[in-house]
Order: C-alpha cells, then sequence, then structure tokens
C-alpha cells in the first residue's frame, strides 16, 4: 500500500488535519439558514395558527383602543373581540400594555410620499407646496394610527422605556432624512434640532387636526400654516 508522503508526520511536527472546502461550487446557490420563528411569552415557536391568533389580538387591542382610554381596556375585553380566551391572550402578551406595545411596533412614521419628497431639494419657488403636501402626508399617516400612537407618545412621556424606544425607532428614518435635508442648505440652523422639530410641530398638527377646532381655523388652515413654517426651514434662501 502506498502513502501519501504530505501526510505523513514529521517526527516533532504537530499533524494538522487537511482543511476541507466547504463554499459552494460556482452557479450554486449557498443554503440559507432557517429563520429563526417568532415565540411566545414561554418561549415556544409560533405556528401560523399562534401568530393568527397574536395579530388577531393586537388588531382587537388598537381597535378598542380608537374608542377608549387604554386605562379603560382589560385583557378579557381583547380576548372577546378577538374571539379567543383571556388565557389565550396570556401566551402572547403580559397585560394590556404589551399589547399595545406590540402595535405601536409594527407602526412606521414615513410613506413612500414622503420619502419621495425629501428626496430631493425644494427650490424656493415651490418650497410651500412641498411643505404642505409633507404636513398632509403626515398627518393622513398620523389619523391612521392615532389611537395606537397616542398610547405610544403618553406611554413614553411618562418615562416607559419601551414605547420610548419604539417610538425612536418610528421617526429614525424620517428625522434623518429631514436632517440630511436641512444640512445641505446650510442655512445655519442646527441639522438634527431643525428635524426634531419639525416632526414635534407635525406631531402636535396632527393630533390636533382630528379634534373639533374651538378657534375660526380649519384643518386645511393648520396645515398650511405648519407648511409655511416648515418651508422656511427645509429651503434656500
Amino acid at each position: 500500500m502506498g502513502y501519501d508522503l504530505a501526510l505523513v508526520p514529521i517526527e516533532g511536527q504537530r499533524m494538522e488535519s487537511p482543511k476541507i472546502d466547504m463554499s459552494p461550487e460556482p452557479g450554486e446557490k449557498q443554503a440559507k439558514r432557517p429563520r429563526k420563528r417568532a415565540q411566545n411569552l414561554y418561549g415556544q415557536s409560533m405556528g401560523r395558527k399562534g401568530m393568527e391568533t397574536r395579530e388577531r389580538l393586537i388588531r382587537a387591542t388598537v381597535d378598542l383602543l380608537e374608542r377608549r382610554s387604554i386605562r379603560d381596556v382589560s385583557v378579557s375585553d381583547i380576548a372577546t373581540l378577538a374571539g379567543t380566551s383571556s388565557s389565550s391572550f396570556y401566551i402572547y402578551f403580559a397585560d394590556v400594555s404589551s399589547a399595545a406595545l406590540a402595535a405601536a411596533e409594527s407602526v412606521e412614521q414615513i410613506t413612500p410620499e414622503i420619502e419621495d419628497l425629501l428626496a430631493h431639494p425644494w427650490p424656493r419657488a415651490e418650497g410651500q407646496d412641498n411643505a404642505v403636501a409633507l404636513v398632509e402626508a403626515y398627518v393622513n399617516l398620523w389619523s391612521r394610527h392615532h389611537a395606537i400612537l397616542r398610547i405610544r407618545n403618553l406611554s413614553a412621556d411618562e418615562g416607559d422605556k419601551r414605547f420610548e424606544e419604539v417610538r425612536h425607532r418610528a421617526v429614525s428614518r424620517i428625522h434623518k432624512l429631514l436632517e440630511s435635508h436641512i444640512a445641505t442648505l446650510d442655512g445655519g440652523l442646527d441639522p438634527s434640532a431643525g428635524a426634531s422639530a419639525i416632526l414635534a410641530l407635525m406631531e402636535r398638527i396632527s393630533s390636533i387636526a382630528r379634534l373639533p377646532l374651538r378657534r375660526h381655523h380649519s384643518r386645511k388652515s393648520l396645515i398650511v400654516a405648519a407648511a409655511f413654517l416648515i418651508a422656511n426651514a427645509m429651503t434656500s434662501r
């Protein structure tokens, strides 16, 4: 029997195992690792039915928060509306606020329309029109999710770190776009502070635009007024 001398160790020399090349052949796809499945509160992987039940509970939570304060929503209310039991609720969520948190995690405060508006500089002549379109798009987005965004912001303002983090993630993309837009102008406005101020203004306008207005303002006039301020910060002099 012959031997491959390359594999025969020299005395005193440590023998290393031959390395095997596991890389795929040209044109061969690398096998994907299976994606980790979502888990319930007991650490169990959720199948299709579990995911559907969890989603029904989230939708029921949002539906109830459209009509009630979070303090007036119970686990039993949510479970009944979702067509399940309170014991099933506790498989997925610790309490009502945890269900509200899950709903808030799905909301990102940006749309393709907003992305497009902030993707290019605003000429001075188009500043007001672009700003009106931005505020209207933001108000419409807020209106679609107003209940859960209101709960999220109230909880964050009260110091709940979970809701603070969710709020930060939700506005990160639009904040970055606003910041970049302001930075390109180099007009003396701090980009980060300016972006935060614009977001705060649009959130406040979005909140009160849904309510009956006691003064002689219309929803449209509030949007136009907010847009006027934003246009001055977002267009070159």
